[in-house]
């Protein structure tokens, strides 16, 4: 049998066989660059998204300046700790005025203020801690400021007087009436000075006592010597309020005068030198100073907002501008970076927020 052959158009015979392969060599070919185009343009598409910057979402678009900020109203008691420092007096000398033979000694238990020290030729010697020291005799008429002082220490004894007068008035006769009745003694309402024994404070310690029973003493002589003794406590780098505090030291407590930071009550000072924890500790100690509490006697309601809204502080003076509206305050107290205020001529209750950062921009506090 014979073959049956194709012939080319240049006359040439082509087999079967041949044509096959020659398409599908192509095919293949083609397949081959439309996998090198795809991979080409997944490799160029990766890189873009890997080196092309994110576009931000609108949700963390640049954020608006905030210019208010809330406030609101809380209880302000002021309870912080302190440090008081004690003011210590230097030892005294007490000078008798009577001379005799000492009778009866009463000074076992201290000198208090307007009882009997001792008794001299059998008549009482009262203890005085008037703020002027006694020098000479008194009778109605006399004038003076130690007259005055007597007046208001006779008055702090509950005792009849003419509290903060320098005149020795029939209040004042009756008065001496009255302390010397106490004391055992008559009077005819005039004090000779020989009646009188003055001491520092209105209770004091006495050592180095000269006026036992049968001892003979002198006016004009040093009778004992009273060791020094706390005149005040003052709150170490302390600054005043505007309102009265209360301070507790060592179980004691005395009122803070608003404006100040020491506290000066004989009473209280006596009370805080009596205790034991006190009299246990040294010089150094005092002088470090000693742990106390302070609050406001009264707790205020007080409008809280944040620091930086407080616009022309002067001292504990400054504004706050809400709504537009500015308002006087007095700064009370600041916590964790919010001012505590009162409002001037304003409800604290009704101001719900107050002006910040560019909401104050040509605000002043006049």
């Amino acid at each position: 049998m014979k073959k049956r052959c194709n012939r080319g158009k240049n006359g040439k015979t082509v087999g079967n066989g041949s044509i096959s392969k020659t398409r599908n060599s192509g095919r293949i070919s083609v397949i081959w660059l439309l996998l090198a185009v795809v991979v080409a343009v997944s490799l160029t598409v990766g890189a873009c998204a890997l080196w092309l910057p994110d576009r931000a979402p609108a949700l963390l678009g640049s954020a608006k300046e905030i210019t208010s900020a809330p406030a609101g109203v809380q209880e302000y008691t002021g309870a912080t700790q302190v440090t008081m420092i004690p003011t210590v007096s230097q030892t005294r000398e007490l000078v008798g005025n009577a001379s005799g033979t000492v009778t009866e000694d009463i000074s076992s238990q201290g000198l208090t203020s307007g009882k009997t020290a001792m008794k001299v030729n059998g008549v009482s010697v009262v203890a005085l801690a008037t703020a002027t020291p006694m020098y000479r005799d008194l009778a109605t008429g006399d004038k003076g400021d130690d007259v005055l002082a007597l007046n208001n220490e006779l008055a702090r004894l509950g005792l009849p007087a003419s509290a903060k007068s320098t005149t020795y008035t029939w209040n004042t006769s009756q008065g001496v009436k009255q302390l010397m009745s106490a004391a055992g003694d008559t009077s005819d309402g005039s004090l000779p000075l020989t009646d009188v024994l003055w001491i520092p404070a209105a209770s004091v310690r006495v050592n180095e006592w000269a006026g036992t029973v049968g001892a003979t003493v002198a006016g004009g002589s040093v009778v004992g010597k009273v060791p020094g003794s706390v005149t005040k406590f003052s709150i170490q780098n302390g600054q005043p309020s505007e309102l009265d505090r209360t301070v507790t030291l060592i179980g004691q407590t005395a009122t803070l005068k608003a404006g100040t930071t020491e506290v000066d009550d004989a009473e209280f000072c006596a009370k805080v030198a009596a205790t034991q924890e006190f009299q246990s500790l040294t010089s150094d100690m005092l002088a470090t100073g000693l742990e106390a509490s302070v609050q406001l006697v009264n707790p205020v309601q007080a409008l809280r907002v944040p620091a930086a809204s407080v616009i022309g502080v002067n001292g504990s003076k400054g504004c706050i501008v809400s709504g537009g509206r500015t308002i006087k305050v007095s700064i009370v107290g600041s916590e964790l970076g919010a001012s505590l205020v009162e409002p001037q001529g304003a409800d604290a209750a009704a101001i719900t927020s107050v002006e910040i950062g560019s909401g104050l921009t040509g605000e002043s506090c006049r």
